[in-house]
């Protein structure tokens, strides 16, 4: 019999189709076994498809599924390989006439060899599939890695907590759980966390110290089971096996370890027979480097209230626990604890910052200059007593000193003293100072006034008179440190003032005083400058900030090279350059060499970052009234490391809740702050953890 399907209107490939005829085959098969009820039956049949008889390709679903229903009802060897030519069901599916359906078709008679009964071997013309077949699922294959995860142990699981008295709850919890799921007698109301004791918590300490010293201390724990639990080695055979089988470079050794009852490793030491508890006696080895170390040391630390490193020790002790390099311990907790921080905490270093350019150029005297005000010094005017200021202008570079005097600390008091000091002594490049208010205020008033002038042609006169517009640099606000070259001059100068007023007495009056400003400057200037061949009878006269100032010149030295045959020169001019070259050659062997080394700040510091948590140090107020700031801009200098930087201060709140004082900027240097806080280190306090079981 013969039967065919009507392809669907859905496009399928060829191979599909015949995969649906092959499964009408399988459907016919079964009816005529049903139909026609033969016994033993051999069953053939024929397809030119290798999808039947494939066990190594994977399909795609459609093509699965009906090989899979084939081979339900079929096995593979009852599919015999049939080529095209011979193959009757080509006739159903490519159609022929009705001359060739009778003449040529096999559609009546099948294939020639089903009549003949020969053999035929499936096997050696069964097609092997392409691995371009469209039909076969293209099996992507992904190499893994399979990482054995090993279950945290009871140590690494306490690393979560933050306090001693929250690990151990959790750890009582868990025992008391585990010792209800064994006894199973827990009622459906109670609860674990509510039935905690004191016992509980103590045994929960003692699997906490056990588990401890048994990752720390493994083999010195097998050396001390071996020699038995709860011997304390007092004979001296038993030490002496004992000794010998602990390493020399054991951190136990000269602590006379023994076990207790508990199998807890505790120091023997020599008070054993003290009638004290046995956690006094006998203190708990604890190791230095762990999680729950750092828990006892923050527990003890903060139970005797931030006392430092000596009551911190001692409280440790006290209660039973011998951390081993307790103090190192302990100064490394210390140091990050941010309450001691605030209480005890030194202020900022950094390493000294190299000289600027002012004091290392060799220009005319006080073309770069400092200045500061000093005093007050008091004056009798008829019967009236009025106060005097010095006002104390260095060079630089010479280091030499001019004073003026002021009758107070305004703005134009200062402006009137600087014009007598340029009138003097010159035009100024550069002017350092502090942030002094009368010192601000110049500045302004100096930059309003030359800022109604025609500014060019200021500065093209000044330019060509051999100076610049008197630039003023000051230091950031609370840095007396950065101005010690002019600070240092005016102790010179009250010194010297104290001893001429300790001659001529106490009544001065106005001239007085000028007159002795005057004498102190010229005492000053004559000092030497280094004081290494001052003992030496041979030696040249030791330089002096007088030896340039006799030599002052308001104009550029003359271009040219000045050697020492200049000085039999017929042009004086020359000689004088010489000498003065002269000075500026013994001034860079004999002084400028001393300034290369630092006197502190010899190594550099971790920097100030923006985000860091500081406090200011106020010297009017208690340490612990000081404010706290945060680091918004950090000034870095030519060498890379930070010195000043601006800190925003927070509103200050009072008590009913309100915002007393807006946010404030100030300019501060790092050695007014004390670092609290560092960027992205948080402030472990303790809290009440989650319990997870």
């Amino acid at each position: 019999m013969g039967k065919a399907r009507v392809t669907p209107r859905r496009l399928l490939t060829i191979p599909r189709l015949e995969l649906s005829a092959a499964i009408v085959s399988i459907r016919i098969s079964q009816l005529l076994k049903q139909e026609l009820q033969y016994e033993n039956i051999t069953e053939w049949f024929w397809t030119d498809l290798g999808y039947i008889a494939n066990d190594n390709r994977r399909f795609h679903i459609f093509v699965a599924n009906r090989v899979q229903q084939i081979r339900e009802h079929s096995s593979p060897t009852q599919w015999k390989y049939i080529d095209t030519k011979e193959n009757p069901a080509d006739v159903a599916s490519r159609g022929a006439s009705a001359n060739d359906l009778v003449k040529n078709s096999n559609w009546f008679t099948g294939p020639k060899f089903l009549w003949t009964l020969q053999s035929f071997d499936a096997d050696a013309n069964t097609p092997d599939l392409s691995l371009n077949d469209p039909e076969i699922r293209i099996v992507k294959t992904f190499s893994t890695k399979m990482d054995v995860i090993e279950f945290a142990s009871m140590i690494e699981r306490l690393e979560y907590f933050s306090s001693w008295n929250h690990a151990k709850r959790a750890v009582s919890i868990c025992l008391k759980l585990k010792d209800t799921l064994r006894s199973q007698t827990k009622s459906k109301n109670q609860s674990i966390v509510s039935t905690l004791c004191v016992n509980d918590m103590q045994r929960a300490e003692i699997e906490i110290i056990k588990q401890l010293q048994s990752s720390s201390f493994s083999e010195e724990i097998a050396v001390l089971q071996s020699m038995g639990e709860g011997k304390t080695y007092e004979d001296r055979q038993s030490t002496r096996i004992r000794n010998i089988q602990l390493k020399r470079t054991s951190s136990l050794y000269k602590l006379d370890p023994f076990l207790d009852s508990d199998g807890i490793i505790r120091v023997g030491g020599r008070i054993r027979r003290a009638e004290f508890n046995l956690a006094v006696k006998h203190p708990v080895i604890i190791p230095r480097h762990s999680h729950v170390t750092e828990l006892i040391i923050r527990h003890f630390h903060e139970k005797a209230e931030h006392q430092g490193r000596g009551m911190t020790i001692n409280e440790i002790r006290a209660n039973g626990f011998w951390i081993i390099g307790c103090s190192t311990a302990v100064s490394k907790y210390l140091a990050t604890c941010v309450i001691c921080r605030k209480h005890r905490s030194n202020t900022q270093e950094q390493k000294m910052a190299d000289l600027p350019s002012d004091r290392l150029d060799p220009v005319p005297p006080f073309t770069y200059s400092g200045v500061d005000l000093f005093g007050p010094w008091y004056i009798k005017e008829g019967r009236k007593e009025l106060k005097r200021y010095g006002v104390l202008f260095t060079c630089l570079s010479c280091r030499g000193v001019h004073i003026e005097t002021a009758n107070s600390l305004d703005t134009s008091s200062f402006i009137n003293a600087l014009r007598r000091f340029i009138a003097i002594r010159g035009p100024v490049r550069h002017l350092r100072s502090d942030r002094g208010t009368n010192f601000v205020g110049a500045e302004r008033e100096l930059r309003e006034a030359y800022s109604e002038m025609d500014d060019k042609s200021i500065r093209q006169f000044l330019s060509n008179e051999g100076c610049d517009f008197v630039e003023f640099k000051m230091n950031v606000p609370s840095a007396s440190h950065m101005g010690g070259v002019w600070e240092r001059q005016i102790r010179s100068v009250r010194n010297v003032l104290a001893s001429l007023m300790h001659q001529s007495g106490t009544q001065l009056d106005d001239e007085s005083l000028r007159t002795f400003m005057c004498e102190a400057a010229a005492i000053v200037n004559s000092r030497p400058l280094t004081l290494d061949n001052l003992n030496d009878p041979l030696s040249e006269e030791p330089l002096t900030p007088n030896h340039i100032l006799t030599m002052k010149s308001k104009i550029i030295p003359p271009p040219g090279q000045f050697q020492r045959s200049d000085i039999y020169s017929r042009k004086r001019w020359r000689r004088v350059q010489f000498l003065a070259n002269e000075f500026w050659n013994r001034w860079r062997k004999e002084y400028l060499s001393n300034l290369q080394s630092r006197k502190n700040g010899t190594a550099p510091r971790r920097n100030l970052q923006v985000g860091d948590i500081v406090m200011i140090k106020d010297e009017q107020a208690a340490r612990n009234q000081w404010h706290l700031g945060k680091i918004n801009t950090a000034h870095v200098d030519e060498d890379g490391l930070v010195r000043k930087v601006r800190v925003t201060i927070g509103a200050q709140i009072d008590n009913s809740g309100r915002r007393n004082s807006p946010l404030q900027e100030l300019d501060r240097p790092i050695q007014k702050l004390v670092l609290v806080l560092e960027v992205g280190e948080t402030e472990e306090v303790p809290t009440e953890e989650p319990i997870h079981i």
